[in-house]
């Protein structure tokens, strides 16, 4: 059998809440699933149904209570799955003072794979119409991979 693209296996997750947080509230309860290579999968559903708290689980912004869960054959919690993957979240949160010039400082931190991460900050800088993309705060640039939607657009990694 092939290797999937997502394997889920009763996966849960559970806030702490109330005083001294002795109480919990459960998001996302035994989820069991699989994505197969080449499938194209979308998470649809009411507020509420765990479809966030889902995708924050597999990317390891947040963790399970219990369950397991892979993604490329990798468990989520073996740091090397996220040199294969991606996020970005509808609204995300860019400090204000963060350039792409800073960004790219911090991919020379040792051990982070970040060759690719360079490459791509400067294409998406270049493509979005950032003009002097190194100077310009990232939060000013542009929303998402616009420019990956654009006819003839190409990502260079």
């Amino acid at each position: 059998m092939a290797t999937a693209a997502i394997e889920i296996e009763n996966l849960t997750k559970d806030y702490p809440f109330g005083f001294l947080h002795l109480k919990k509230k459960t998001s996302l309860e035994g989820l069991t699933m699989r994505v197969e290579e080449g499938e194209v999968f979308g998470f649809l559903g009411p507020n509420g149904a765990g479809k966030s708290t889902t995708i924050k689980l597999l990317v390891g912004l947040i963790f399970p209570t219990a369950g397991t869960a892979r993604i490329l054959g990798k468990s989520i919690s073996d740091i090397s799955m996220h040199q294969d993957i991606g996020y970005l979240p509808e609204q995300p949160y860019f400090y204000d003072y963060l350039t792409a010039g800073t960004a790219r400082l911090l991919c020379a931190i040792p051990r982070l794979a970040c060759a690719r991460a360079q490459s791509a900050c400067g294409w998406h800088a270049e493509k979005g119409g950032a003009g002097d993309s190194a100077k310009n705060p990232i939060a000013k640039i542009f929303k998402g991979h616009a420019a990956a939607r654009r006819p003839g657009a190409s990502h260079p990694a």
